[in-house]
């Protein structure tokens, strides 16, 4: 039976520290196969008789800082879209009753949040020759 093992390695910006935690990872007993994806900064390890825990040693070993994938479909702005489940829980408990058991409530999602907001004044001041920070390409 071959198991999964996904984390999370913050600062993984170069071909040669993906290099060295693959090194370092297909020495664990069982390990098959090791997928680095460095836009995410996710490490997928895939084997028989895996532990999340010898992982993750591994890993702190090659010197790498780790931590455990949090959960399937993470994304770090997964907050702004997330319906509170408290409300949902609350809602349903409320309301819930013999009369209206085989009836099922529809809940709207909640309209997408901007993460940033940019003025007009700090998209131009990006290009300006005035700002010490600017663009030095233009």
């Amino acid at each position: 039976m071959s198991a999964m093992v996904e984390v999370r390695v913050p600062n993984l910006d170069c071909e040669g520290c993906a290099t060295k935690l693959k090194k370092a990872l297909f020495k664990l007993k069982g390990v098959e196969e090791v997928e680095v994806e460095m836009e995410t900064q996710k490490i997928t390890v895939r084997g028989y008789a895996l532990e999340e825990k010898k992982v993750l040693k591994a890993i702190k070993r090659a010197g790498k800082a780790v931590e455990p994938w949090p959960f399937p479909g993470y994304s770090h702005f997964a907050s702004f879209y997330k319906y509170p489940t408290y409300i949902v829980n609350h809602y349903y408990d409320t309301y819930k009753n013999e009369a209206t058991t085989g009836v099922h409530t529809f809940f709207q999602t909640p309209a997408v949040y901007s993460v940033a907001v940019a003025s007009d004044e700090a998209i131009a001041s990006l290009f300006s020759d005035d700002n010490p920070h600017a663009c030095t390409i233009m």
